[in-house]
């Protein structure tokens, strides 16, 4: 039996969501887990495994446009808060005894003991930011250089970067694997239109687990009833009233065959959100969070494959947001032709756990002929 650590980012949902379909794959094989995260992703797993609370970094999310500088002073007590935690997964470390330990984008665990298998999962691609910069004339010194940074230091030490693409690259200094989504729904569109209960297929709104688009989303509850179509609002920790055309639910497990019954959705643009969309062939309107370096290159990829509406301004007026979701529906057909090109496979959770599992088991296998030339 493998015994595994996994320390989360708990900010937004898309790294917990990419993390519970791998361990799925890893417990499949026996695998005893033990989750060390905060936030959202705190709450989701303590239902699922055994837990332990620690701290992380805060956003600015009051503002739609992410600020490194900003998100810096605020983390301004970010390192005691660091060797807090630096303590409490020592000491888990030791009881625990873990044959590895997963980061997904937390670094601390990379800065700590070497040796156990360590591997850094994170969704930021290299080689799609060279071409975006080759492109673009807007780089991400100070984001950039910071993934670099914990991309750099997981090499030093051997741990393996798996980096979930929807790009296709060779493999190199990286462990390019296919999106990591959850199952996908087998049902019919029909079949799930009427096991949910929905009269015709419906526009879904979903921003995630960040406060970033809750502007926007006031902003688009004034304008939605004049709009000919059935809307789903998922919201994250804010409360609506359904009324006309508007259905507001909480975040759902199985939000994916939501999805699969939609006719398309809006939302930012998160790398595994968009993957869901891509992987289930349904039109985006995107609103990704301005000047973030992973939304910007997911933004990017849509925008090449011209399979989402990308709106990429700060603030819109109620006449704008009206005549965008008009041209995005107007869109859909295209948009449908376009994703039936792309062939993207779904299987980067079992990508994944293999690239753990046979780490942990080569270094299990050297520890047991290590011990066997000792006697």
């Amino acid at each position: 039996m493998m015994k595994i650590v996994s320390v989360i980012t708990g900010i937004g949902y898309g790294h917990t969501i990419r993390e519970a379909a791998i361990l799925e794959e890893l417990e499949k094989n026996g695998a005893e887990i033990i989750i060390a995260s905060y936030g959202n992703a705190l709450e989701y797993f303590k239902q699922v495994y055994k837990t332990l609370e620690i701290d992380g970094p805060v956003f600015p999310e009051k503002d739609s446009r992410f600020s490194s500088m900003k998100t810096i002073f605020i983390n301004i007590k970010l390192p005691y808060f660091y060797m807090k935690n630096y303590f409490k997964l020592k000491r888990l470390f030791k009881a625990f005894n873990p044959d590895a330990v997963i980061a997904d984008f937390e670094p601390l665990p990379l800065f700590m003991e070497k040796k156990r298998p360590h591997f850094l999962i994170f969704n930021f691609d290299p080689l799609q930011y060279k071409e975006y910069i080759k492109n673009k004339s807007k780089k991400f010194r100070v984001q950039s250089r910071y993934i670099s940074l914990i991309y750099n230091r997981a090499r030093k030490i051997s741990a393996p970067v798996i980096i979930p693409t929807l790009e296709k690259h060779n493999q190199g200094k990286f462990n390019f694997i296919n999106p990591v989504i959850r199952k996908l729904p087998k049902l019919s569109q029909e079949e799930l239109l009427e096991k949910l209960n929905i009269k015709k297929p419906p526009i879904l709104i979903m921003f995630g687990g960040s406060h970033f688009s809750t502007e926007l989303l006031y902003k688009l509850q004034e304008v939605l009833p004049r709009i000919d179509e059935e809307f789903i609002i998922f919201t994250y920790k804010i409360s609506g009233d359904s009324h006309d055309n508007i259905t507001f639910l909480p975040f759902k497990e199985n939000f994916l065959e939501y999805l699969k019954a939609s006719k398309g959705i809006i939302t930012q643009a998160g790398h595994v959100t968009l993957s869901e969309t891509v992987a289930l062939k349904k039109p985006s309107l995107i609103f990704p969070i301005s000047n973030f370096i992973e939304q910007e290159l997911n933004a990017y990829f849509a925008k090449k494959h011209n399979v989402s509406i990308v709106e990429q301004n700060k603030d819109y007026t109620e006449g704008q947001l009206l005549s965008i979701i008009n041209r995005f529906i107007s869109s859909i057909p295209e948009l449908e032709r376009n994703l039936e090109k792309l062939h993207i496979e779904t299987n980067g959770a079992e990508q994944a756990a293999a690239i753990i599992e046979k780490s942990i088991l080569a270094k299990q296998e050297r520890d047991k002929q290590s011990k066997s030339r000792a006697a």
